[in-house]
């Protein structure tokens, strides 16, 4: 068995790579004690910087044929009622990918906007980029890997019509295209020079926020003189960079809210569309969607360094610093206890009332939390 990937699936070992990684100082590391390494800069002329602008490329062409056809096979009735992964759990991947795939390639795009053909470039900042575009291609092929699931297993093989096959052969497209910008990943990350600790990025240089800035100087200097003065105003404000400061320090109380914020519009609008009347239905909807988008968002910030605390002489004790994994892994067991709800009803009985539903998620973020709190404390105290 070859120890390399064939091409057209070896970007995977990057996003898998990426999120193990992830997990793993997610689960070991203190972020508020996270250093400040030394970082190296590419030339203008180094060849992975090429090689980045065409992953990143083939990466946002890929987001936007995914989100295209996501939409279309979820929310285009004519399309969804032939669709093989119309149903849990299948459509609760799509369900949350929807949403995650178009808002990171979005924020992957704005960075990249950086990237200018005769300027050199920070280390760190392509490392991160890559394992951006990297995470969102895993994203999009654990969708894709999912609707063939769906597929070979001929998942509401009774709902099944003359659309079916058009839309199976649909998926093509972005399996196609993922292979694709994965490949370029893959072939970008392998030009790049070592990082601080070896092949892998090592201590922490820099994260997302510190190139806010110039970003926001790069999207906006086309705008009009005046426009642009008042964006540099801005960025160079004393405010601006206390507003940097307060969200690295409260990054996870943003995320939270935001997350319950996403979460309750996105119920609404499913409490619209479907007719809902049962406002425990509603707030089991918005409980499954902000638990999930709270844990990506989580693990997102760990494995891509968008929000990194600086170090600050006083670190979180153990108990702390567990008990925020542990309210991450009890926001990522929500949407996965409610996807796996009927596999598991073997075990837990039927979970057809919205009551029996609301407690089966309850009950899966209760007892991943505590196991977590319990593992972490245990791993933190050695």
């Amino acid at each position: 068995m070859p120890t390399v990937p064939s091409p057209p699936f070896a970007w995977t070992r990057i996003a898998t790579r990426s999120v193990v990684r992830g997990v793993y100082y997610f689960a070991m590391r203190n972020p508020s004690d996270a250093p400040l390494a030394a970082d190296a800069t590419l030339p203008a002329g180094h060849p992975a910087l090429a090689a980045v602008r065409r992953a990143v490329r083939d990466g946002l062409a890929a987001a936007v044929l995914f989100t295209a056809f996501a939409e279309a096979t979820s929310h285009v009735r004519a399309v969804r009622v032939g669709s093989p992964w119309q149903d849990d759990p299948y459509d609760t991947v799509v369900s949350f990918t929807l949403f995650l795939i178009p808002a990171l390639a979005a924020l992957a795009t704005a960075r990249s906007v950086l990237l200018r053909r005769n300027e050199p470039q920070p280390r760190r900042r392509i490392s991160q980029l890559l394992r951006a575009w990297g995470l969102c291609a895993g994203l999009i092929a654990t969708t894709a890997l999912t609707d063939w699931t769906a597929v070979a297993l001929r998942a509401d093989r009774d709902l099944w019509s003359s659309m079916t096959p058009w839309v199976v052969a649909s998926l093509m497209v972005p399996t196609t295209a993922t292979a694709v910008a994965g490949a370029r990943i893959l072939r970008a990350h392998q030009l790049l020079p070592p990082g601080p600790g070896g092949h892998g990025d090592g201590p922490v240089a820099g994260d997302w926020l510190d190139d806010l800035a110039p970003m926001f100087r790069a999207l906006t200097m086309h705008l009009p003189a005046p426009l642009t003065r008042a964006v540099d105003r801005v960025v160079t404000h004393q405010r601006f960079a206390s507003a940097v400061r307060f969200t690295r320090r409260h990054i996870v109380g943003l995320a939270g809210t935001a997350a319950v914020l996403g979460g309750a519009l996105l119920a609404a609008a499913e409490a619209v569309g479907e007719g809902w009347t049962d406002p425990l239905l509603w707030l089991t909807a918005a409980f499954v969607h902000a638990g999930g988008f709270f844990a990506f968002a989580m693990l997102c910030n760990t494995t891509l360094s968008i929000a990194v605390p600086r170090a600050n002489g006083r670190p979180r004790g153990p108990a702390r610093a567990a008990a925020h994994r542990a309210i991450t892994a009890a926001a990522l067991a929500v949407p996965l206890t409610g996807a796996l709800r009927a596999p598991l009803r073997p075990l837990i009985g039927p979970t057809d009332t919205v009551p029996a539903l609301a407690e089966l998620v309850l009950t899966g973020a209760a007892t991943a939390g505590a196991l977590t709190f319990v593992v972490a404390l245990a791993l933190g105290s050695t």
